[in-house]
């Protein structure tokens, strides 16, 4: 059992860092062709 959740943390924390990595990404493509990094503020 404690194998279990051990790996749903595990997981938990590897599915955030690459969704925290692909809206990075997402930020840096969108500055770099609008020049903007949130649209609309600055």
């Amino acid at each position: 059992m404690n194998n279990t959740k051990s790996s749903y943390w595990q997981n938990a924390e590897k599915t955030n860092g690459r969704l925290a990595m692909m809206g990075f990404f997402a930020l840096v493509v969108n500055y770099g062709l609008f020049g903007w990094i949130v649209p609309g503020f600055f």
